[in-house]
Protein backbone atom coordinates (compact mmCIF):
# COMPACT_ATOMS: atom_id res chain seq x y z
CA UNK A 1 0.00 0.00 0.00
CA UNK A 2 2.70 2.57 0.94
CA UNK A 3 4.79 1.58 -2.27
CA UNK A 4 0.76 2.42 -4.47
CA UNK A 5 0.76 5.71 -2.41
CA UNK A 6 4.02 6.95 -3.23
CA UNK A 7 3.51 6.12 -7.04
CA UNK A 8 0.47 8.37 -6.62
CA UNK A 9 2.12 11.31 -5.73
CA UNK A 10 5.38 10.87 -7.79
CA UNK A 11 2.63 10.96 -10.45
CA UNK A 12 1.31 13.92 -9.52
CA UNK A 13 4.57 15.80 -9.04
CA UNK A 14 5.79 14.42 -12.04
CA UNK A 15 2.47 16.00 -14.40
CA UNK A 16 3.09 19.14 -12.52
CA UNK A 17 6.80 19.43 -12.61
CA UNK A 18 5.57 18.92 -17.11
CA UNK A 19 3.51 21.17 -16.93
CA UNK A 20 5.61 23.77 -15.08
CA UNK A 21 8.51 23.16 -17.81
CA UNK A 22 6.08 23.00 -21.03
CA UNK A 23 6.42 25.57 -23.56
CA UNK A 24 3.69 24.61 -25.34
CA UNK A 25 -0.01 25.17 -26.05
CA UNK A 26 -3.05 24.20 -24.02
CA UNK A 27 -3.27 20.78 -26.14
CA UNK A 28 0.26 19.76 -24.91
CA UNK A 29 -0.94 20.31 -20.93
CA UNK A 30 -3.92 17.62 -21.70
CA UNK A 31 -1.45 14.86 -23.02
CA UNK A 32 1.03 15.61 -20.16
CA UNK A 33 -2.16 14.31 -18.27
CA UNK A 34 -3.82 11.99 -20.34
CA UNK A 35 -0.30 9.84 -20.47
CA UNK A 36 0.44 9.75 -16.69
CA UNK A 37 -1.76 6.38 -15.60
CA UNK A 38 0.81 5.92 -12.06
CA UNK A 39 -2.15 8.65 -10.34
CA UNK A 40 -4.86 6.35 -10.95
CA UNK A 41 -3.45 2.90 -12.17
CA UNK A 42 -6.88 1.01 -12.08
CA UNK A 43 -8.03 3.50 -15.05
CA UNK A 44 -8.29 2.05 -18.42
CA UNK A 45 -8.49 5.42 -20.31
CA UNK A 46 -8.10 8.71 -19.54
CA UNK A 47 -9.64 12.04 -21.26
CA UNK A 48 -10.47 15.68 -21.16
CA UNK A 49 -13.52 17.01 -22.21
CA UNK A 50 -13.87 20.61 -23.04
CA UNK A 51 -17.27 22.61 -23.17
CA UNK A 52 -18.16 24.01 -26.54
CA UNK A 53 -21.97 25.50 -26.36
CA UNK A 54 -23.83 22.80 -25.14
CA UNK A 55 -21.73 20.02 -26.07
CA UNK A 56 -18.53 18.59 -24.93
CA UNK A 57 -16.04 16.98 -26.93
CA UNK A 58 -12.81 15.12 -26.22
CA UNK A 59 -10.07 17.34 -27.00
CA UNK A 60 -7.20 14.57 -25.33
CA UNK A 61 -7.98 11.12 -24.77
CA UNK A 62 -5.06 8.10 -24.15
CA UNK A 63 -6.02 3.91 -23.48
CA UNK A 64 -9.14 3.02 -24.05
CA UNK A 65 -10.87 6.35 -24.82
CA UNK A 66 -8.14 6.92 -27.30
CA UNK A 67 -10.78 5.76 -29.73
CA UNK A 68 -13.47 8.64 -28.31
CA UNK A 69 -10.88 11.37 -29.32
CA UNK A 70 -12.95 14.42 -31.26
CA UNK A 71 -16.35 12.66 -30.09
CA UNK A 72 -19.19 15.03 -28.82
CA UNK A 73 -21.76 14.32 -26.71
CA UNK A 74 -24.71 16.38 -25.05
CA UNK A 75 -24.37 18.31 -21.83
CA UNK A 76 -27.73 16.82 -21.30
CA UNK A 77 -28.00 12.98 -19.54
CA UNK A 78 -24.60 12.58 -19.40
CA UNK A 79 -21.94 12.87 -16.29
CA UNK A 80 -19.47 15.21 -17.84
CA UNK A 81 -22.55 17.20 -18.67
CA UNK A 82 -24.12 16.54 -14.96
CA UNK A 83 -20.33 17.75 -13.57
CA UNK A 84 -19.91 21.24 -15.50
CA UNK A 85 -23.10 22.15 -15.00
CA UNK A 86 -23.00 21.73 -11.13
CA UNK A 87 -19.11 22.10 -11.02
CA UNK A 88 -19.02 18.68 -8.90
CA UNK A 89 -16.78 16.20 -8.56
CA UNK A 90 -18.79 12.60 -9.85
CA UNK A 91 -18.47 9.49 -9.16
CA UNK A 92 -19.99 6.43 -11.10
CA UNK A 93 -19.73 3.21 -9.71
CA UNK A 94 -21.49 1.38 -12.07
CA UNK A 95 -22.77 2.61 -15.66
CA UNK A 96 -25.08 -0.24 -15.70
CA UNK A 97 -27.22 1.22 -12.68
CA UNK A 98 -26.62 4.86 -12.84
CA UNK A 99 -29.14 7.22 -14.16
CA UNK A 100 -26.82 9.95 -14.85
CA UNK A 101 -24.70 8.40 -17.10
CA UNK A 102 -25.65 7.97 -20.83
CA UNK A 103 -25.91 3.95 -20.77
CA UNK A 104 -26.18 3.71 -24.31
CA UNK A 105 -22.43 5.75 -25.20
CA UNK A 106 -20.72 3.57 -21.84
CA UNK A 107 -21.71 0.16 -22.95
CA UNK A 108 -20.66 0.97 -26.69
CA UNK A 109 -17.47 2.36 -25.13
CA UNK A 110 -17.04 0.04 -22.29
CA UNK A 111 -17.29 2.58 -19.13
CA UNK A 112 -18.64 0.71 -16.38
CA UNK A 113 -17.14 3.10 -13.53
CA UNK A 114 -15.89 6.75 -13.82
CA UNK A 115 -14.47 9.92 -11.83
CA UNK A 116 -15.46 12.93 -13.55
CA UNK A 117 -13.60 15.72 -12.26
CA UNK A 118 -14.77 19.64 -13.17
CA UNK A 119 -12.12 22.04 -14.91
CA UNK A 120 -12.60 25.58 -13.48
CA UNK A 121 -11.21 28.60 -15.22
CA UNK A 122 -11.48 32.04 -15.52
CA UNK A 123 -14.78 31.83 -12.72
CA UNK A 124 -16.67 28.94 -14.50
CA UNK A 125 -16.04 25.33 -15.70
CA UNK A 126 -14.82 24.97 -19.01
CA UNK A 127 -14.84 21.08 -18.99
CA UNK A 128 -13.79 17.68 -17.47
CA UNK A 129 -11.11 14.98 -16.46
CA UNK A 130 -12.32 11.96 -16.68
CA UNK A 131 -10.91 8.36 -15.17
CA UNK A 132 -12.63 5.20 -16.39
CA UNK A 133 -12.69 2.00 -16.04
CA UNK A 134 -14.38 -1.30 -17.42
CA UNK A 135 -14.43 -2.72 -14.02
CA UNK A 136 -17.40 -1.64 -12.09
CA UNK A 137 -16.63 -0.23 -8.79
CA UNK A 138 -12.70 0.16 -9.70
CA UNK A 139 -12.56 3.46 -7.88
CA UNK A 140 -13.23 4.37 -4.29
CA UNK A 141 -14.02 8.25 -2.39
CA UNK A 142 -10.04 8.97 -2.33
CA UNK A 143 -9.75 7.90 -5.94
CA UNK A 144 -12.15 11.09 -6.17
CA UNK A 145 -9.66 13.24 -3.71
CA UNK A 146 -6.63 12.51 -6.08
CA UNK A 147 -8.01 13.03 -8.94
CA UNK A 148 -9.14 16.11 -7.93
CA UNK A 149 -5.56 17.23 -6.79
CA UNK A 150 -5.00 17.10 -10.72
CA UNK A 151 -7.21 20.22 -11.28
CA UNK A 152 -4.30 22.53 -9.71
CA UNK A 153 -1.57 21.46 -12.56
CA UNK A 154 -3.78 21.75 -15.45
CA UNK A 155 -5.12 25.30 -14.04
CA UNK A 156 -1.61 26.01 -13.88
CA UNK A 157 -0.93 25.23 -17.35
CA UNK A 158 -3.99 26.84 -19.17
CA UNK A 159 -3.92 30.38 -20.64
CA UNK A 160 -4.58 33.61 -18.60
CA UNK A 161 -4.68 31.38 -15.29
CA UNK A 162 -4.50 33.14 -12.39
CA UNK A 163 -0.85 33.49 -10.24
CA UNK A 164 -3.22 32.86 -7.57
CA UNK A 165 -4.76 29.87 -8.11
CA UNK A 166 -1.65 28.13 -9.54
CA UNK A 167 0.47 29.18 -5.88
CA UNK A 168 -2.20 27.73 -4.09
CA UNK A 169 -2.23 24.71 -5.75
CA UNK A 170 1.37 24.02 -6.17
CA UNK A 171 1.12 24.81 -1.60
CA UNK A 172 -1.37 22.26 -1.74
CA UNK A 173 0.47 19.67 -3.84
CA UNK A 174 3.85 20.34 -1.66
CA UNK A 175 1.50 19.87 2.21
CA UNK A 176 0.10 16.51 0.98
CA UNK A 177 3.43 15.39 -0.18
CA UNK A 178 4.90 16.70 3.13
CA UNK A 179 1.69 15.15 5.45
CA UNK A 180 2.34 11.72 3.85
CA UNK A 181 6.09 11.55 4.52
CA UNK A 182 5.13 12.44 8.24
CA UNK A 183 2.70 9.32 8.08
CA UNK A 184 5.68 7.31 7.08
CA UNK A 185 7.39 7.80 9.47
CA UNK A 186 5.09 7.70 12.21
CA UNK A 187 3.98 4.50 11.34
CA UNK A 188 7.22 3.48 10.84
CA UNK A 189 8.31 4.09 14.52
CA UNK A 190 5.40 2.45 16.06
CA UNK A 191 5.88 -0.18 13.74
CA UNK A 192 9.65 -1.05 14.52
CA UNK A 193 8.81 -2.22 18.34
CA UNK A 194 6.24 -4.92 18.18
CA UNK A 195 8.20 -6.24 15.52
CA UNK A 196 11.31 -6.26 17.34
CA UNK A 197 9.31 -8.54 20.03
CA UNK A 198 8.00 -10.57 17.11
CA UNK A 199 11.27 -11.35 15.65
CA UNK A 200 13.08 -12.46 19.12
CA UNK A 201 9.86 -14.63 19.97
CA UNK A 202 9.85 -16.11 16.75
CA UNK A 203 13.92 -16.73 16.87
CA UNK A 204 13.44 -18.58 19.92
CA UNK A 205 11.44 -21.16 18.86
CA UNK A 206 13.27 -21.55 15.89
CA UNK A 207 16.32 -22.41 18.57
CA UNK A 208 13.85 -24.95 20.60
CA UNK A 209 14.65 -22.85 23.78
CA UNK A 210 10.96 -23.19 24.48
CA UNK A 211 10.92 -26.92 23.38
CA UNK A 212 11.03 -28.63 20.53
CA UNK A 213 8.40 -28.09 17.72
CA UNK A 214 7.02 -30.98 15.11
CA UNK A 215 8.15 -30.24 11.69
CA UNK A 216 5.15 -28.54 10.28
CA UNK A 217 5.41 -26.19 13.29
CA UNK A 218 8.72 -25.43 12.78
CA UNK A 219 8.26 -24.87 9.03
CA UNK A 220 5.59 -22.15 10.02
CA UNK A 221 8.41 -20.77 12.15
CA UNK A 222 10.36 -20.44 9.16
CA UNK A 223 7.84 -18.34 6.54
CA UNK A 224 6.98 -16.25 10.05
CA UNK A 225 10.73 -15.34 10.52
CA UNK A 226 11.58 -14.62 6.65
CA UNK A 227 7.82 -12.63 6.65
CA UNK A 228 8.95 -11.04 9.38
CA UNK A 229 13.00 -10.09 8.52
CA UNK A 230 11.65 -8.70 5.81
CA UNK A 231 9.02 -6.37 7.30
CA UNK A 232 11.88 -5.06 9.61
CA UNK A 233 14.02 -4.47 6.91
CA UNK A 234 11.09 -2.29 5.19
CA UNK A 235 10.49 -0.43 8.37
CA UNK A 236 14.47 0.37 8.79
CA UNK A 237 14.88 1.55 4.74
CA UNK A 238 11.45 3.69 5.67
CA UNK A 239 13.10 5.02 9.00
CA UNK A 240 16.33 6.16 6.94
CA UNK A 241 14.63 7.49 4.21
CA UNK A 242 13.10 9.45 6.98
CA UNK A 243 15.62 10.36 8.40
CA UNK A 244 17.60 11.28 5.07
CA UNK A 245 14.62 13.79 3.96
CA UNK A 246 14.60 15.66 7.59
CA UNK A 247 18.35 15.90 7.40
CA UNK A 248 18.54 13.84 10.95
CA UNK A 249 20.53 10.98 9.54
CA UNK A 250 23.19 10.46 12.32
CA UNK A 251 27.27 10.00 10.88
CA UNK A 252 30.32 9.59 12.93
CA UNK A 253 33.38 10.25 10.79
CA UNK A 254 36.70 9.49 11.86
CA UNK A 255 39.75 7.81 10.25
CA UNK A 256 39.27 4.10 9.22
CA UNK A 257 41.21 1.90 6.89
CA UNK A 258 38.63 0.94 4.08
CA UNK A 259 40.44 -2.03 3.42
CA UNK A 260 39.21 -3.49 6.39
CA UNK A 261 35.55 -2.05 6.19
CA UNK A 262 34.63 -3.73 2.82
CA UNK A 263 36.59 -6.80 4.34
CA UNK A 264 33.74 -6.79 7.49
CA UNK A 265 30.71 -5.79 4.55
CA UNK A 266 31.99 -9.29 2.55
CA UNK A 267 32.24 -11.24 6.05
CA UNK A 268 28.58 -9.96 7.27
CA UNK A 269 27.34 -11.09 3.76
CA UNK A 270 28.62 -14.45 2.83
CA UNK A 271 26.06 -16.61 4.20
CA UNK A 272 23.39 -15.06 2.36
CA UNK A 273 25.56 -14.81 -0.88
CA UNK A 274 25.91 -19.03 0.07
CA UNK A 275 22.19 -19.48 0.99
CA UNK A 276 21.65 -17.97 -2.85
CA UNK A 277 24.39 -20.27 -4.36
CA UNK A 278 26.84 -17.22 -5.28
CA UNK A 279 30.48 -16.95 -4.25
CA UNK A 280 31.98 -13.72 -2.92
CA UNK A 281 35.71 -12.99 -3.90
CA UNK A 282 37.44 -10.00 -2.16
CA UNK A 283 41.09 -9.44 -2.60
CA UNK A 284 42.39 -6.52 -0.68
CA UNK A 285 44.51 -3.87 -1.44
CA UNK A 286 48.21 -4.16 -0.64
CA UNK A 287 48.47 -1.44 1.14
CA UNK A 288 46.15 0.38 3.68
CA UNK A 289 43.37 2.95 2.55
CA UNK A 290 42.71 5.58 5.28
CA UNK A 291 39.69 7.38 5.24
CA UNK A 292 37.82 10.25 6.99
CA UNK A 293 34.33 8.49 6.43
CA UNK A 294 31.42 6.92 8.83
CA UNK A 295 32.49 2.85 8.77
CA UNK A 296 29.17 1.97 9.49
CA UNK A 297 27.23 3.93 6.90
CA UNK A 298 30.30 2.71 4.52
CA UNK A 299 28.76 -0.85 5.60
CA UNK A 300 25.60 -0.21 4.89
CA UNK A 301 26.23 0.41 1.68
CA UNK A 302 28.37 -2.25 0.73
CA UNK A 303 25.69 -4.50 2.31
CA UNK A 304 22.96 -3.34 -0.26
CA UNK A 305 25.15 -3.27 -3.08
CA UNK A 306 26.21 -6.97 -1.98
CA UNK A 307 23.42 -8.39 -1.18
CA UNK A 308 21.71 -6.78 -4.05
CA UNK A 309 24.08 -8.73 -6.58
CA UNK A 310 23.86 -12.29 -4.44
CA UNK A 311 19.98 -11.76 -4.89
CA UNK A 312 19.99 -11.74 -8.60
CA UNK A 313 22.81 -13.44 -9.72
CA UNK A 314 22.36 -17.42 -10.94
CA UNK A 315 23.02 -20.15 -8.56
CA UNK A 316 26.94 -20.76 -8.90
CA UNK A 317 28.43 -17.63 -9.85
CA UNK A 318 30.42 -14.90 -8.23
CA UNK A 319 30.20 -11.49 -7.25
CA UNK A 320 33.22 -9.16 -7.30
CA UNK A 321 34.03 -6.80 -4.58
CA UNK A 322 36.69 -4.97 -5.31
CA UNK A 323 38.97 -1.53 -3.68
CA UNK A 324 41.21 0.50 -5.26
CA UNK A 325 43.04 4.01 -6.11
CA UNK A 326 41.77 5.73 -8.82
CA UNK A 327 43.64 9.39 -8.58
CA UNK A 328 42.07 11.26 -5.64
CA UNK A 329 39.56 9.00 -5.32
CA UNK A 330 38.79 5.64 -4.24
CA UNK A 331 36.81 3.45 -5.43
CA UNK A 332 34.54 0.51 -4.04
CA UNK A 333 33.09 -1.64 -6.99
CA UNK A 334 30.46 -4.09 -6.41
CA UNK A 335 30.20 -6.57 -9.95
CA UNK A 336 28.06 -9.66 -10.50
CA UNK A 337 26.98 -12.27 -13.39
CA UNK A 338 23.76 -11.62 -12.95
CA UNK A 339 20.98 -10.50 -15.94
CA UNK A 340 22.05 -6.66 -15.43
CA UNK A 341 20.09 -3.79 -15.65
CA UNK A 342 17.26 -2.87 -18.57
CA UNK A 343 18.06 -0.48 -20.78
CA UNK A 344 14.60 1.20 -19.92
CA UNK A 345 15.22 1.25 -15.86
CA UNK A 346 18.42 2.50 -16.15
CA UNK A 347 17.52 6.32 -15.59
CA UNK A 348 14.88 4.95 -12.65
CA UNK A 349 17.70 3.07 -10.45
CA UNK A 350 17.68 5.50 -8.03
CA UNK A 351 14.10 6.33 -7.47
CA UNK A 352 12.56 5.71 -4.49
CA UNK A 353 10.22 2.48 -4.57
CA UNK A 354 11.82 1.59 -8.24
CA UNK A 355 12.32 -2.13 -9.00
CA UNK A 356 12.56 -4.04 -12.50
CA UNK A 357 10.39 -7.00 -12.68
CA UNK A 358 12.36 -7.95 -15.97
CA UNK A 359 14.29 -10.52 -15.05
CA UNK A 360 13.58 -13.66 -13.63
CA UNK A 361 16.27 -14.66 -11.24
CA UNK A 362 15.65 -14.67 -7.84
CA UNK A 363 12.05 -13.59 -8.90
CA UNK A 364 10.67 -14.56 -5.62
CA UNK A 365 12.39 -12.23 -3.53
CA UNK A 366 11.06 -9.31 -2.94
CA UNK A 367 12.78 -6.03 -2.03
CA UNK A 368 11.71 -2.48 -0.95
CA UNK A 369 12.46 -0.42 -3.76
CA UNK A 370 14.25 1.56 -1.63
CA UNK A 371 17.66 0.20 -0.65
CA UNK A 372 19.82 1.96 -4.07
CA UNK A 373 17.97 5.48 -3.07
CA UNK A 374 18.83 5.28 0.35
CA UNK A 375 22.25 3.61 -0.63
CA UNK A 376 22.51 6.99 -3.11
CA UNK A 377 21.88 9.52 -0.54
CA UNK A 378 24.69 8.20 1.77
CA UNK A 379 27.52 8.28 -0.36
CA UNK A 380 26.61 11.99 -0.76
CA UNK A 381 26.46 13.13 2.20
CA UNK A 382 29.62 11.33 2.41
CA UNK A 383 30.86 13.47 0.11
CA UNK A 384 30.82 10.81 -2.65
CA UNK A 385 28.82 9.91 -6.02
CA UNK A 386 27.77 6.13 -7.18
CA UNK A 387 26.82 5.22 -10.42
CA UNK A 388 26.10 1.93 -12.93
CA UNK A 389 29.08 1.14 -14.71
CA UNK A 390 27.01 1.24 -18.37
CA UNK A 391 30.09 -0.36 -19.98
CA UNK A 392 30.03 -3.49 -18.10
CA UNK A 393 28.04 -6.23 -20.09
CA UNK A 394 28.19 -9.66 -17.91
CA UNK A 395 25.31 -8.30 -15.32
CA UNK A 396 25.46 -5.30 -13.20
CA UNK A 397 28.79 -3.14 -11.84
CA UNK A 398 28.38 -0.74 -9.06
CA UNK A 399 31.33 1.99 -8.28
CA UNK A 400 31.04 3.94 -5.26
CA UNK A 401 34.05 6.60 -5.60
CA UNK A 402 35.07 8.85 -2.32
CA UNK A 403 37.48 11.39 -2.40
CA UNK A 404 40.86 11.10 -0.20
CA UNK A 405 40.57 14.57 1.15
CA UNK A 406 36.93 15.43 1.70
CA UNK A 407 35.76 18.41 4.59
CA UNK A 408 32.19 18.06 5.42
CA UNK A 409 30.09 21.20 5.16
CA UNK A 410 28.51 21.03 8.15
CA UNK A 411 30.55 19.68 10.68
CA UNK A 412 33.98 22.22 9.69
CA UNK A 413 36.48 18.62 10.15
CA UNK A 414 38.71 17.82 7.07
CA UNK A 415 39.80 14.46 6.63
CA UNK A 416 43.15 15.61 7.58
CA UNK A 417 41.94 15.83 10.71
CA UNK A 418 41.49 12.90 13.10
CA UNK A 419 39.22 12.35 16.04
CA UNK A 420 35.35 12.34 15.35
CA UNK A 421 33.14 14.13 14.70
CA UNK A 422 29.16 14.19 14.20
CA UNK A 423 27.00 15.13 11.41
Amino acid sequence: MIKKEQDRFDGLLEIQNRILSNKGDVQDIFKIIVSEYSVMPQADGIAVELLDGDQLFYAAASGASAAMLGLRIDLQNSLSGSSVLSGELLLCRDSESDPRVNRATCQQFGLRSMIVVPIPHAGRTVGVLKYHSATPKAFRDRDMFIAQLLVGPIAIGMSNVGEVDAIQARNELREIVRLKEELICTVSHELRTPLTSIFGSLRLLESEVAGKLPDKAMALVGISLRSAKRLTLLVNDLLDMGALDSGNMHFELEMVDLCYVVQEAVLQNRDYARQTGVTLDYTPPDASILLMTDQNRIIQVLNNLISNAAKFSPEGSVVFVCLDLMGDHVRMRVADQGPGIPNNFRHRLFNRFSQSHETNIQSSIAGTGLGLSITKAIVERLGGTIQLDTTYNQGAAFDVMLPLLWSSTTSGTSASESGSTKL
